[in-house]
């Protein structure tokens, strides 16, 4: 019995049940003990404050349904404690008046409680909830600042690749950023081409093959794919490159999309060709 109040005691009790049996210990406990001090021995003058205290306790420990439950026990104890030794329920009128005062006060008494106990236990609900949000929200704010760091790091790695078009696309191939190599390279601004199509870097010939779908496939089947070709920049011209499209996966291993690094082979082809001449 002490390990179940115990548990009761301090909210985390291994059955449910355990709360309301020791809600009725501590009322009976109360009771026997009243009758021992103030019938007996009297070594207490006036009762009634302990057993409203017992009420309360009860409340508070196992809810209203267990207080009104220790709060019809403490008035049925009362009919017997205040009557008559030797007449049972017959009484005195200060006796009387003090099992009145009793019976007014225990439903009260529980009743109060026991909403009391039922704020209390929203509060600690939300208070460990509004404690779990504020972690999760500090995570987050942690995710946050490494991902920064990471584009960061993307971008000056990025824009110090001069001959490198490098961008993110979507799973469906669409870009979703964009960079001054990128710019250089293939002419378009940041606004007019993040959320279009990667395939109109891609000649008509291209995309009548069906090239910049085959690429992308191929990426998600094998992690990589490369091809080298005619490109357009913006407004139609064409130049030589390497395209090259690297799979995005998130946590759980599914596609995101591909990381695009389309090298200029303009440069090179022409310093091979003044190489021979010189």
């Amino acid at each position: 019995m002490g390990a179940w109040i115990s548990e009761a005691l301090t909210g985390r009790p291994s059955q449910w049940w355990l709360r309301y049996l020791a809600s009725g210990f501590i009322t009976l406990a109360s009771i026997v003990l009243v009758s021992v001090l103030w019938r007996r021995m009297g070594a207490i003058g006036d009762p009634g404050l302990i057993l409203l205290l017992t009420v309360a306790a009860a409340t508070y420990l196992a809810g209203g349904m267990a207080g009104m439950l220790s709060a019809a026990i403490v008035l049925f104890g009362s009919f017997v404690l205040f009557s008559h030794p030797l007449y049972p329920f017959r009484y005195s009128e200060l006796d009387w008046r003090q099992m009145m005062v009793i019976i007014v006060a225990c439903p009260v008494i529980a009743l109060m409680v026991g909403s009391l106990k039922e704020q209390v236990d929203r509060l600690s609900v939300a208070t460990t909830e509004v404690q779990a949000l504020r972690e999760e929200v500090r995570r987050l704010e942690v995710v946050k600042e490494a991902q920064l760091q990471c584009e960061q790091r993307f971008r000056l790695m990025a824009d110090c690749m001069t001959e490198y078009a490098v961008c993110m696309l979507d799973a469906g191939g669409s870009v979703r950023n964009w960079n001054a190599g990128a710019e250089r390279v293939l002419g378009y601004s940041d606004p007019e081409i993040v959320g279009q199509s990667y395939s109109r870097f891609f000649t008509k010939e291209d995309l009548l093959s069906r090239l910049p779908e085959r690429l992308l496939d191929q990426a998600r089947f094998s992690g990589r794919a490369v091809d080298e070709g005619w490109r357009l920049r913006k407004g139609g011209g064409r130049f030589q490159a390497t395209t090259t499209l690297l799979a995005m996966k998130n946590s759980q291993g599914g596609p995101v999309g591909c990381l695009l690094v389309l090298r200029d082979l303009t440069r090179q082809a022409t310093t091979g060709e003044a190489s021979p001449r010189a």
